[in-house]
């Protein structure tokens, strides 16, 4: 290799160098933790759109009483049951019960019917006996 293309692929090298440290670099700050200040606005955000709490009321709270809030608030959403969830299982149990039972009277009066048809059958037989003696 000649000279130039040393201090050429040199030049490369510490150009690629140069890039990828400045990416490496951007990428920590991007993900960086947020700040206090941060956390804090985005817990305010959060109990003012979802837990109904006034800008006013929670400006004068220190750090530490916002977050006990934002916390209670997550914990009443991730322990949240829906009413209604409860309301569609007993619906349910209800209906495989009474289904059951349903089936049940089914088959008594299917039985009920078969013995009317035998008992008829019966009837049939003994009258055309009568007539054909």
């Amino acid at each position: 290799l000649t000279d130039a293309e040393k201090e050429k692929l040199f030049m490369e090298f510490l150009e690629k160098r140069r890039k990828f440290f400045a990416s490496k670099r951007a990428e920590e700050k991007r993900n960086r933790p947020p700040t206090k200040a941060q956390q804090r606005s985005l817990m305010c955000t959060y109990l003012k759109n979802m837990d109904r709490w006034k800008p006013k009321a929670l400006k004068n709270k220190y750090f530490a009483k916002i977050k006990e809030l934002f916390n209670k608030a997550m914990t009443k959403i991730n322990n949240f049951i829906d009413f209604r969830t409860e309301l569609v299982e007993e619906r349910s149990k209800k209906a495989e019960e009474s289904s059951s039972k349903r089936a049940g009277d089914e088959l008594e009066q299917e039985s009920a019917k078969k013995q009317k048809v035998d008992d008829d059958l019966i009837k049939k037989q003994l009258n055309l006996r009568g007539v054909w003696r």
